[in-house]
């Protein structure tokens, strides 16, 4: 049964593609939510000095410490950026390899769907195989009886 041997190994092959796609694909979810954590980090720190800058505006604050607070909430504001487009580019990876994955389940199952049709018929055709047995040694049985009943 070459075949068989030739159709276990592609099968063989495509688990293993399919396992390590699911391993990329829990890594690229892993820096998703990473980034996506920085993100938030970012802007609950720029809330944070927004909402002290709000309350230093109020109480009365210097010209330089004024344009010291800017300063940083405009860094603060560049680094939450770059923090966006670093969750897109995430987001991008993630869903490439949800799809790279999802091809690998595909290939997959139509590996194993053409391996249980393989094992079935060579089932059938041994059941065959064995039925025609059981009718010869049958026939055979009843054509030795019809002879010595003959005699």
């Amino acid at each position: 049964m070459p075949e068989s041997k030739s159709l276990q190994k592609l099968l063989e092959l495509s688990r293993e593609q399919s396992n390590e796609s699911a391993k990329k694909l829990g890594k690229l979810n892993a820096q998703y939510r990473e980034a996506e954590q920085k993100l938030n980090l970012l802007l609950n720190y720029r809330q944070s000095y927004q909402l002290q800058l709000q309350n230093a505006s109020r109480d009365g604050m210097g010209h330089a410490e004024w344009r010291n607070f800017m300063t940083f909430i405009n860094k603060l504001d560049a680094a939450i950026t770059e923090q966006r487009r670093a969750v897109r580019y995430a987001e991008s990876h993630r869903m490439t390899g949800c799809d790279e994955y999802q091809a690998c389940q595909r290939k997959l199952n139509a590996y194993d769907t053409v391996s249980q049709r393989y094992q079935k018929s060579g089932m059938l055709r041994q059941k065959k195989i064995e039925q025609n047995e059981i009718d010869e040694f049958s026939s055979n049985r009843f054509a030795r009886q019809d002879s010595d009943l003959v005699k």
